[in-house]
């Protein structure tokens, strides 16, 4: 790990009161969490469903073989109730409450971020916590889908609940996306971990960003990262965790440099 590259992009984001995170697939997966395409676990899936993961999240499953989708929903999407490490949604908590990023854009469909204290969150597919009643639009979280008996109905009407999140080939919400894009496009640095900046799902709303302080974060390099003004590759909990660390540092330092000036106004 490259702690001068560390040092230049810590610095780069306590300089800055407007830094914008997009958080990728590799943040979750780092964690345990397969996410909705598991794209990782593919050749297991098809071997046991005979689709995609791609395939199964859509509505003509959800539809006409709704056993199978809340099957994949549970085992495969619910598949840990808890990320393994937490750093980097701690760190980007503590980074939002010093005022430092101001949104953060993501498809994951978990509320890790929610849990760590962050509140100015984009989900662009929605979450696996508000899963809904068609018919009276009670809520249900998912603890209550994992231990649902076969396919989880509403405990009011006996409907079939509807995911909290969007299916493949359904529109994303207009106000998350348009949320998404102006965040991203007025960004004074763009803080992107866990995706490919080729990535086909990110590529058209990466490329509102027009300035000179994109930091890539991702566990190894893909094509099109040169894009990035600053780059680091490594586990992205690790990453974050240094950052962390370099912040302390500076905050210390600037401490340190605010009460000495004190003193010396003092002394005068």
């Amino acid at each position: 790990m490259d702690l001068n590259t560390i040092e230049k992009i810590q610095k780069v984001i306590w300089d800055s009161d407007n830094v914008v995170m997009v958080s990728g697939s590799e943040v979750f997966r780092e964690g345990g969490l397969n996410g909705l395409r598991a794209e990782h676990i593919v050749y297991d899936i098809e071997q046991k469903y005979g689709f995609s993961g791609e395939e199964i999240v859509t509505s003509q499953i959800y539809s006409r073989q709704v056993a199978m989708f809340f099957e994949y929903y549970k085992d495969i999407i619910l598949n840990k109730e808890k990320p393994d490490n937490t750093t980097v949604y701690d760190v980007v908590a503590k980074l939002e409450k010093e005022g430092k990023i101001t949104n953060i854009v993501t498809k994951m469909v978990y509320d890790f971020y929610e849990d760590a204290g962050c509140e100015h969150i984009v989900k662009l597919y929605g979450s696996v916590e508000e899963n809904r009643c068609p018919a009276c639009g009670k809520i249900y979280n998912s603890k209550y889908i994992k231990q649902a008996k076969g396919t989880p109905k509403c405990s009011e009407c006996g409907v079939i609940l509807r995911p909290g999140f969007s299916l493949f080939g359904e529109q994303i919400d207009n106000k998350r996306l348009t949320h998404a894009v102006d965040a991203i496009e007025g960004a004074d640095v763009l803080l992107v971990a866990g995706i490919s900046l080729n990535s086909f799902g990110w590529q058209n709303m990466l490329r509102y960003y027009d300035k000179d302080k994109l930091v890539l974060i991702n566990t190894e390099e893909k094509i099109g990262d040169e894009r990035a003004n600053y780059c680091l590759y490594g586990s992205i909990s690790d990453i974050f965790a240094k950052l962390a660390k370099e912040a302390e540092k500076n905050k210390k330092e600037e401490s340190a440099k605010k009460a000495k000036k004190s003193d010396s106004k003092k002394s005068k």
